[in-house]
């Protein structure tokens, strides 16, 4: 997250950004991976909307994420309207136009690669 973050800071100014929490990639009740129980990673999948929340706040408090964060419905509209699952870059334009969409992560999950094409939609609206 710290190259995300580094990028929010750089250009909070001028571009609205927003983390999207979608349902939980690796829940201990479901398929949880080696490296999670290594580091004692252990959350249950939330079951109500109260429950998101309180996974998404750890998440933003424990990775220390400054970026502000809004939670997917249970229903996981976001993630399946733009296939956010477990983890991708969109820019969208003002209006409503995808501009940028990143491979999904973990591997497609590229910061760098976004904020070069965000540079270019920036420059572009001048």
């Amino acid at each position: 997250m710290g190259e995300l973050e580094r990028i929010y800071h750089q250009y909070k100014d001028r571009v609205d950004f927003r983390i999207v929490y979608v349902r939980e990639a690796h829940p201990s009740d479901g398929w949880q991976v080696n490296s999670n129980k290594k580091q004692g990673i252990e959350i249950e999948d939330p079951k109500t909307k109260k429950q998101r929340h309180e996974v998404a706040n750890l998440c933003k408090d424990k990775l220390k994420i400054s970026i502000p964060f809004v939670v997917d419905s249970m229903d996981n509209k976001v993630e399946k309207a733009y296939a956010g699952w477990p983890d991708r870059i969109y820019i969208i334009g003002k209006d409503g136009i995808i501009r940028y969409q990143g491979k999904p992560g973990p591997a497609g999950f590229k910061p760098k690669e976004a904020e070069e094409a965000l540079k270019r939609i920036l420059n572009n609206r001048h």
